[in-house]
């Protein structure tokens, strides 16, 4: 029978080929043993009270076999003894190594032993910066830690492997704060999952969001402002609006498998990320205390408006938003042009000669002129005098004709602006100019060398020009009936 385990090591000897020496010599009725957390070949041998030794077997078979061996010999010496006489070992090493009550309160003691000190190699873990060993650590060990509360030192066990999970929290969120502008990509992604393999979503997309927005916000910094404005705000949007669709749809793949909702912290970062846009974007096309060029406003606008339709592969439709933001500077501008329309046309009244002005076929003017009045559907051909030479006599006044020009860049800017919150404003304006407009040949003077003139621009005005704007506004920019605008044409008649 044994009663003994000796352990020895190999040793030199004159006289055999073989010879070893004892180093340990344990009896089994003192010891415990246990198998060892994340060694599958080691076990543990305990000798209490304060001595431990590990073993290491050659394959998990042996080791099986070895703490089968063990554990049987220590039953025989307590059946020799007299303890438990009545039970009688029946069962497969295998199943005496699962299924035996002894062997169940070993484990039991093993897994309590193991809690104690998994709060110091979490420490350990967290001092080397070994996250993923920490993590790997905690979740091995949740269902041991939620059944904490059963025991009498549990609450104390618990407190302490909570404070080192927030410890572990704190890290993984902050790990890549002071270099998240260089560690993007692959490095950025691994706390990111540290964190959702310890359930903490929250967290997890906010670091995922937060190095996305740095990211972003360096790759909008390497954008060079050469060119006009045009290209560069395309170069700004494109940038912009792609690295935002191409985040939520990694957003949705890396979050895909978490129970809690978590596309609203998206649409919600895509609002704070959208306001740092609009604010570097109006900066730029609608500076304070300047005028950009005559209509690159509402091209940058239509540019922004047109790259942001992306987002609606990810089911983000962000259109009103951005009217929202850009409706400020979209404002100020129209209003700016408004009041140079105005005062262009209060300058132009009082230098006007009333006379047919005169075009030369060779410099292509009166072919821009007749382009532009056909994006009205006006015929400019019936206004026109041909003589035999290669000039060509518009029967309307010059005021007029430079008003037709300044107001058609000022209408087709305002329709690449257009929404509803600058509708009335946009309205009022197009209304006061177009009411001053034809006022202004009520008041020609009544002489019969210019009455050719006077009347041929005044039909053109309000028979042709205004209707044709009308029309315009109604079918491709408000999608609405204008009566404000209508009711000049009443007045006129009147008049």
């Amino acid at each position: 029978m044994n009663d003994c385990i000796m352990s020895a090591a190999p040793t030199k000897s004159a006289w055999m080929s073989e010879a070893y020496k004892m180093v340990d010599l344990l009896e089994l009725k003192n010891v415990t043993i246990m198998d060892v957390q994340d060694q599958k070949l080691c076990f543990k041998i305990t000798q209490y009270p304060a001595n431990m030794f590990l073993y290491r077997a050659e394959t998990e078979q042996k080791r099986i076999e070895w703490v089968s061996l063990i554990k049987r010999a220590q039953q025989d010496l307590k059946e020799a003894a007299g303890e438990r006489p009545d039970v009688e070992l029946k069962q497969s090493r295998d199943e005496m190594i699962e299924g035996t009550w002894e062997e169940n309160q070993r484990r039991a003691k093993f897994r309590a032993e193991a809690l104690l000190e998994l709060p110091e190699q979490l420490d350990v873990c967290i001092a080397q910066r070994d996250f993923e060993n920490a993590v790997r650590k905690l979740r091995d060990a949740k269902q041991d830690i939620d059944k904490l509360d059963q025991s009498n030192h549990g609450p104390e066990i618990k407190a302490r492997i909570e404070s080192r999970l927030r410890q572990l929290t704190d890290m993984l969120t902050e790990v890549n704060m002071g270099s998240g502008m260089y560690a993007h990509g692959k490095a950025s992604k691994k706390p990111v999952k540290q964190l959702l393999l310890l359930e903490k979503v929250t967290q997890a997309t906010s670091l995922f969001l937060r190095n996305k927005s740095t990211s972003l916000k360096m790759s909008i910094r390497r954008i060079k402002m050469e060119g006009t404005m045009t290209l560069y705000i395309t170069k700004l949007s494109q940038t912009f609006f792609t690295t935002v669709a191409a985040v939520g749809t990694e957003f949705k793949a890396v979050f895909s498998n978490t129970e809690a909702g978590c596309m609203p912290s998206y649409v919600s970062w895509v609002e704070s990320e959208l306001e740092w846009f609009a604010d570097m974007f109006s900066r730029q096309v609608f500076p304070q205390g300047s005028v950009v060029g005559h209509g690159v406003a509402g091209e940058c606008v239509a540019i922004a408006l047109k790259h942001a339709d992306q987002l609606s592969m990810n089911g983000l439709d962000i259109s009103f938003l951005m009217h929202r933001l850009l409706q400020p500077g979209i404002s100020e501008t129209l209003k700016r042009n408004h009041i140079q329309i105005m005062e262009a046309s209060q300058l132009r009244a009082k230098e006007e000669h009333w006379k047919k002005c005169e075009f030369n076929r060779q410099t292509g003017d009166i072919k821009k002129l007749d382009d532009l009045l056909k994006t009205y559907n006006v015929d400019l051909s019936k206004y026109c005098v041909s003589t035999g030479d290669d000039k060509i006599y518009v029967t309307l006044c010059h005021s007029v004709i430079s008003f037709v020009r300044s107001f058609h860049s000022y209408l087709l800017d305002a329709k690449k602006m257009y929404n509803t919150r600058v509708r009335k404003q946009l309205i009022d304006s197009i209304t006061s100019c177009l009411q001053f407009q034809a006022f202004q040949l009520k008041l020609a003077p009544p002489d019969e060398d210019i009455r050719t003139v006077v009347s041929s621009s005044d039909m053109f005005m309000n028979k042709e020009f205004i209707p044709a704007v009308i029309t315009f506004l109604e079918t491709q920019v408000t999608q609405q009936p204008v009566p404000q605008i209508r009711n000049i044409l009443d007045t006129n008649d009147i008049l």
